[in-house]
């Protein structure tokens, strides 16, 4: 059976979500919805869609589609989910997940009531390196988890007078997301990241305990290439030092406002080994790298090195790429959308699902709580 899909948005999820959905065996795009009718008709056209929506409702009430690729802003996006859910739709929902802890229960419960799958847009657990270093953990690689560091943290540009996050001007035929700047979107430096990275860290090492966090605003102005000026009052860093419930501790950083940041990297150890994923980019699945060492003696050299990742890693059923050809973004995104496919399939919980979403968006404003109150949160008190 074909499955067939409809997305709401004509920025990313179009652009990069459709383009990947397309590339899956028995899958077909079949609708866009935009805002207005001018820009979904005139989406639908430029990319080939059969079906143009400027209503939810309407998108939601058509009989013919199956999932419901949720891309707009996260202001927006908790009456979508929660619409496509009541009319028996599966839901890929963007991240950050919800406005607060209550959207996002209710998200995660309607989901379980109705017997339909929910996934969230975190794709690093499906980066190949990232997919490699899950195995070794589960395997013993680490021994007992004792700690870990965690950094996202994408550029800030600063060229011919103009100064910008990358995130909210990123060019390559993406249109900018000018509403980072403003807090009621729902999106922030610490939102939007913190959200992606947990749903990584907790897939790696379980869930979180209990948080202390801080944010930030330190860059008071965009300027940005078209000449738009913004005073952002979303924020821009944020930190937390986190407890897991398994005893490990460790910390959190993200944010967009690093000139020549480094991406994302995370840094795990045990009692028996050490492991670091590096990737420039914000998973685009080819270009993460893999550390390993052990507990041989050294010091002041490393004693690790390199791994090689295997090529099933790169080798999404029915997708036909290896790992010498695997395009940028696609694998990663790939592996999610045949997850979530199967899941439906099987009737089983997916790869990260609705439930996880909750629990990272727990941490994210348990962080927000502790920045107000001085005082560590127990996630279990959310």
């Amino acid at each position: 059976m074909t499955t067939k899909i409809g997305i709401i948005g004509a920025n990313w999820s179009l652009k990069v979500h459709g383009t990947a959905w397309r590339q899956l065996p028995d899958v077909e795009l079949i609708a866009v919805c935009t805002a207005h009718k001018e820009t979904a008709e005139a989406a639908a056209n430029q990319f080939g869609v059969p079906r143009a929506y400027w209503s939810v409702d309407d998108l939601v009430a058509d009989p013919d589609i199956d999932i419901i690729d949720v891309g707009s802003r996260p202001a927006y996006r908790y009456e979508m989910v929660m619409k496509a859910l009541a009319a028996g739709k599966h839901v890929y929902n963007a991240l950050p997940f919800a406005l607060n802890v209550q959207q996002a229960k209710q998200q995660a419960a309607l989901a379980e009531q109705e017997n339909l799958v929910g996934v969230v847009d975190a794709q690093f657990r499906w980066v190949p390196a990232a997919q490699h270093m899950k195995k070794l953990i589960d395997d013993g690689y680490l021994g007992q988890s004792l700690g870990f560091a965690v950094q996202l943290l994408l550029p800030l540009n600063v060229h011919d007078g103009f100064v910008y996050p990358h995130s909210a001007y990123p060019e390559g035929g993406i249109a900018p997301y000018k509403w980072l700047a403003d807090t009621t979107s729902g999106g922030s430096g610490w939102r939007n990241f913190a959200t992606h990275s947990t749903l990584l860290l907790t897939h790696l090492l379980g869930p979180v305990a209990a948080v202390a966090g801080v944010q930030a605003t330190g860059v008071k102005e965009w300027r940005l290439p078209d000449g738009t000026n913004l005073t952002p009052d979303t924020h821009d860093l944020g930190c937390a030092a986190i407890k897991l419930e398994n005893g490990a501790i460790g910390t959190l950083q993200t944010g967009w406002c690093a000139p020549d940041a480094a991406g994302l990297r995370v840094e795990v150890w045990g009692d028996r080994g050490r492991l670091l994923l590096e990737d420039a980019t914000f998973g685009d699945g080819v270009s993460a790298r893999l550390y390993a060492a052990d507990g041989r003696p050294h010091y002041g050299s490393p004693s690790g090195k390199t791994l090689d990742i295997p090529d099933h890693y790169y080798e999404v059923p029915g997708m036909g790429w290896s790992k010498a050809d695997a395009p940028p973004y696609m694998v990663s995104m790939g592996w999610m959308f045949h997850d979530m496919l199967a899941a439906i399939r099987d009737q089983r919980t997916p790869s990260p699902s609705f439930d996880e979403a909750l629990h990272a968006h727990k941490l994210v404003e348990a962080a927000i709580e502790s920045a107000d109150t001085g005082r560590w949160i127990n996630l279990a008190d959310l």
